[in-house]
């Protein structure tokens, strides 16, 4: 699992910049010591709501990982982030800024992940400038998602789902139908009943 890991990192900390031999290495052995790895099943929970000093910084080896909100007034959950493999998952406000973490964090496919704690990470991030990068990246990409989806939660509802069925099509093959309906914004029951109306007119051409 050691040499799993450490290759793991090396490879991603490859992909994102063009470093020394020697920097690269150094890099490796860091982030190693405060990593760990997993195996997780399909549907597991990574990480619930929490402090920011309990999240942890998550690295899917092989497969998708969404995140969604729990509504204890209402009993729903509200998806709000997907995750393709081999994507760094984390919340730059709460690793930053300490603010809390509402996110729950699940594994869509079993694989190997392996995480860092938000201590550990702040502590890599205002140490090493290639890791600051990093983080300052996902932050962009986290507020690009975030208004991807404000926008398309306001389309009506069919449309909404016709173009996110078409964005991720990987996702809507893997997750089951509570889980889809909650990155729509809508209950189960109406996300069946507009999927058949969509299906049904597609029979119909």
């Amino acid at each position: 699992m050691e040499q799993f890991k450490r290759t793991q990192i090396e490879q991603y900390l490859q992909s994102k910049f063009n470093l020394p031999a020697d920097r690269l290495s150094y890099l490796v052995e860091r982030v190693s010591r405060v990593c760990r790895v997993q195996t997780a099943i399909k549907y597991q929970q990574l990480e619930e709501e929490g402090h920011a000093d309990l999240g942890r910084v998550w690295f899917s080896v092989d497969g998708m990982v969404h995140s969604y909100y729990y509504n204890k007034k209402t009993g729903n959950k509200h998806g709000t982030q997907i995750w393709k493999k081999m994507e760094i998952i984390l919340f730059p406000a709460s690793l930053i800024r300490g603010d809390y973490r509402p996110n729950h964090i699940q594994m869509l496919e079993p694989g190997k992940v392996l995480s860092v704690s938000y201590p550990d990470a702040l502590t890599l991030r205002n140490e090493l400038p290639e890791i600051a990068e990093i983080v300052e990246q996902i932050a962009i990409l986290n507020e690009k998602a975030y208004n991807h989806r404000v926008m398309l939660l306001n389309e009506p509802s069919l449309e909404r789902i016709i173009r996110f069925e078409a964005e991720n099509p990987l996702f809507c093959m893997i997750a089951n139908g509570d889980i889809k309906a909650s990155h729509l914004g809508l209950s189960r029951q109406t996300y069946s009943r507009l999927k058949k109306e969509i299906n049904s007119s597609k029979r119909s051409y």
